[in-house]
């Protein structure tokens, strides 16, 4: 070799060592900084169209005094046969029950179940299942309908505008499903902030258990008062079972859901139509105080409730609206906007000429994800209505379909829904059946079913909200949206 090539070739070398130097360090370069040019491009999340194989488990809450009537209505959705899957029930300890579910689109009643039922979905079932506790009473303590989902296990869970006197009590329902001790934390949220309560902390439940908690043992306020429930070990379901009173006489009784995790904006979907009460409470759980605009979703579009149109809220604290004459006795749905997260709930009370009154409450909800679902659309106790509200600036169009529980189709329909409004439809399929609504993805869709009694000695009213069953058992997809950040 002579030196001439040598050292043409060493220059080559060392050229191509360079341009593969720079190469290396830009791309050092980008992941260091956080990889500036990929962040143009943050990342989706999707439900996958499969829906994983595994094992889920719901709680179907039951908490209903001697003479009332519980039924628990239990569905699967979908049509795919080749997928296997099955949907059983046992009781709290472990009883097995007569249901066993194995075909995607069938549904079965557990009737008059006296205690609290778990369900417990494998394979195709864990993202296709779903249940409703419906009590149903003509005299008593708890005369009229109470109607709650059958809900999984977390460890937060938030209730605004629980009762803890003599004319508004709540008995807080507490049910772990797991073999292992559970023990949470109870905070209060006053009018005045934070509500200070002895023996709130550490409350412990034990394995495959219930335990209830009557809240006026532990603290005794007037206003309203909401509460946060936070699991140190393990997780639980809870709903609060809700007791009115007027002039020592029952007043209504219903079961509440948690409300939505505190956000910035917030909808209450499905509140009711007719005569009656219609009172909005607000809670505040930030240590900033939250200045809070408050809209109605109507049947023709969003509007400012007349004497309830704004809230300002001190740190860690409730407060409540009346919304009676703002609503107009008209169906719709309740939007919190925010500059601090906040959550919110309306407790809604029917009147009759004749008839005693009855209560139902409608907690902040998050919006439907692929298809929501109640398992219980009509029924031989109640009329029921559909509810649906678009919570977005973008009108959308949804579909619903009414089945039978042995699978059959009833009916096929569409609904417009306006940005910022409600839309409602009367559910009038043979009886028992159920109905799934199926929502474009990011569409910001709530509802959820009405109960009413427009005849007989108690004015029972009741909500079920819509509840989308893959979203426990399914893990998101991420697919990067190459649109965002350009």
């Amino acid at each position: 070799m002579s030196g001439e090539f040598a050292a043409r070739l060493g220059r080559g070398t060392l050229g191509r060592r360079a341009v593969t130097l720079v190469a290396v360090a830009l791309g050092l370069l980008l992941v260091a900084g956080g990889g500036s040019l990929l962040r143009a491009q943050s990342a989706a999340v999707e439900p996958p169209r499969v829906a994983s194989v595994g094992r889920t488990t719901s709680v179907c809450t039951v908490a209903t005094a001697s003479g009332s009537r519980t039924d628990v209505a239990v569905v699967s959705i979908g049509s795919d046969q080749g997928r296997p899957g099955r949907l059983t029930a046992e009781s709290v300890k472990g009883k097995k029950t007569s249901l066993d579910i194995r075909d995607l689109g069938k549904g079965r009643t557990l009737q008059q179940r006296s205690s609290s039922v778990i369900l417990q979905a494998e394979g195709s079932m864990t993202a296709a299942s779903t249940g409703v506790v419906l009590g149903t009473a003509t005299s008593g303590i708890e005369a009229g309908l109470m109607a709650a989902p059958c809900l999984a296990p977390s460890t937060t869970h938030w209730f605004s505008g629980v009762g803890a006197d003599k004319a508004d009590q709540t008995e807080l329902i507490l049910t772990n499903p797991d073999e292992a001790q559970a023990e949470v934390d109870l905070r209060f949220y006053g009018r005045r902030g934070r509500v200070a309560v002895p023996g709130s902390p550490g409350i412990t439940i034990p394995g495959r258990s219930s335990r209830m908690v009557s809240l006026s043992s532990l603290v005794e306020t007037q206003g309203p008062l909401s509460l946060a429930i936070r699991a140190s070990a393990g997780r639980v379901t809870a709903v609060a079972k809700e007791l009115q009173t007027d002039r020592l006489e029952p007043d209504g009784a219903d079961y509440q859901l948690a409300s939505a995790t505190p956000s910035t904006t917030v909808v209450i979907p499905s509140l009711p139509d007719g005569d009656g009460g219609r009172r909005l409470v607000v809670t505040n759980p930030g240590t900033v105080r939250a200045s809070v605009t408050v809209e109605v979703l109507g049947l023709q579009g969003a509007y400012a409730p007349v004497g309830a149109e704004s809230v300002e809220l001190a740190p860690e604290s409730s407060a409540d609206l009346d919304l009676t004459t703002g609503l107009a006795g008209e169906f719709g749905a309740v939007k919190l906007s925010s500059d601090q997260p906040v959550t919110g709930s309306v407790i809604s009370s029917s009147r009759r000429s004749g008839a005693q009154g009855d209560i139902a409450i409608q907690s902040a909800a998050v919006p439907l994800v692929g298809s929501g679902v109640s398992a219980v659309a009509t029924t031989d106790v109640a009329d029921t209505n559909l509810i649906l509200s678009n919570g977005t600036e973008a009108d959308t169009q949804v579909s619903f379909e009414v089945f039978s529980y042995e699978g059959v189709l009833l009916r096929q329909d569409e609904v417009f829904l306006s940005a910022n409004s409600t839309a409602t439809r009367r559910l009038n399929s043979p009886a028992p059946s159920y109905v799934v609504v199926k929502v474009p993805a990011g569409s910001g869709i709530y509802g959820g079913v009405v109960l009413a009694q427009p005849e007989g000695s108690v004015a029972g009213l009741a909500t079920s909200p819509l509840t989308s069953p893959d979203v426990a058992s399914r893990a998101p997809d991420v697919v990067a949206d190459s649109g965002v950040g350009h």
